[in-house]
């Protein structure tokens, strides 16, 4: 009886032991095991997203999206580009975990603002509907806030971003020190909506609120806006915008020499084509500029020198403002 007994318990026992193992192996099973968030991944990110939000997203993506993903919660903010990225990846990040009511109640707080950072959203219509300074929820793109103090329209330039995001150079207010600055701005089309934040930077040869008054910083000012349509619209669109009298303002007016420092852009349809090197850059002093302009840089370069004023018909002496970009000459002037 005894041994009946004991045989009965030890197989109770090889049973149970059998179904715990059974249990073990489907647990650790690679097909079935999924990490759970430690309690440092369930603390909210430094960048204030709690990535308990992410887990049913992170779930889904593939491998090489997920490691795509993590590369924007630890960058810096030394990389002022990479942060900015950052930024808006975070805010696409908000949007599809919380929806939209959410994502825009909280870009539309002083909460998410960090810095001189902040996200902003416009709609499908170009109106923003988040932004941490309520006075600009509500308004246009496309209106008087889309146009910075030079006159360009970045407004309908971040429009035109698609998913693969696009930058947009212009000129804001930073909200962290007061002042109208340099804008480098990240803009992103998602589910219809445009996603945006940006950094700032002062630039020495950026002649803020530059008026005529002070004809050499409007020139400066000029050429720099010149630059920025370049680098939101391409070299095709700006020489063809710089051949239109649209583009002429008074006696100022932007010409651009190409890689052979031939005339491809000017308020003078005449003289395209013509060579800086050689007669165009030889004024009737017998000053040969063209070679002086030739040598400019990315920093910029006055060369002065007695040409044509377009306004008057007259010959003037002109002080001209050129800049070296992406292999092309820049530049404007203006005459006394």
């Amino acid at each position: 009886m005894r041994n009946r007994i004991f045989h009965i318990r030890m197989a109770v026992v090889l049973v149970a032991a059998a179904v715990f193992l059974s249990g073990c192996y489907h647990m650790m099973s690679p097909r079935t095991w999924k990490p759970s968030l430690s309690r440092m991944d369930r603390m909210v990110h430094p960048d204030r997203m709690d990535r308990t939000d992410l887990q049913d997203k992170m779930d889904r993506m593939g491998r090489s999206d997920r490691s795509d993903a993590k590369q924007g919660w630890h960058v810096s903010k030394a990389d002022r580009p990479g942060y900015t990225v950052a930024m808006v990846e975070k805010a696409l990040r908000i949007y599809d975990a919380k929806g939209l009511e959410a994502t825009v109640e909280y870009y539309s707080s002083q909460e998410s603002v960090d810095g001189e950072w902040y996200v902003f959203i416009a709609d499908e219509n170009n109106d923003l509907i988040a932004h941490p300074n309520p006075v600009y929820v509500g308004v246009s793109l496309m209106d008087e806030t889309g146009i910075d103090i030079t006159g360009y329209k970045h407004g309908a330039v971040i429009a035109t971003a698609t998913e693969e995001g696009k930058w947009i150079d212009y000129i804001f207010l930073n909200p962290a020190t007061g002042q109208q600055e340099y804008k480098h701005a990240w803009a992103v089309r998602h589910d219809g909506l445009i996603f945006v934040s940006g950094w700032y930077q002062v630039l020495p040869t950026l002649s803020l609120g530059a008026t005529k008054t002070d004809p050499a910083e409007y020139t400066v000012a000029f050429v720099d806006r010149a630059l920025r349509h370049y680098q939101a619209h391409g070299r095709e669109n700006t020489v063809a915008h710089y051949n239109t009298p649209e583009s002429v303002d008074g006696s100022w007016y932007v010409y651009i020499f190409d890689e052979d420092d031939l005339l491809i852009a000017h308020a003078n349809q005449d003289l395209l084509g013509m060579d800086l090197k050689e007669e165009l850059g030889l004024d009737s002093a017998g000053y040969h500029f063209g070679d002086d302009m030739v040598e400019t840089t990315a920093e910029g370069l006055w060369v002065h020198y007695v040409f044509v004023n377009p306004a008057t018909g007259e010959e003037e002496t002109k002080h001209a403002w050129a800049v070296r970009h992406d292999g092309l000459i820049i530049g404007s002037g203006w005459y006394e």
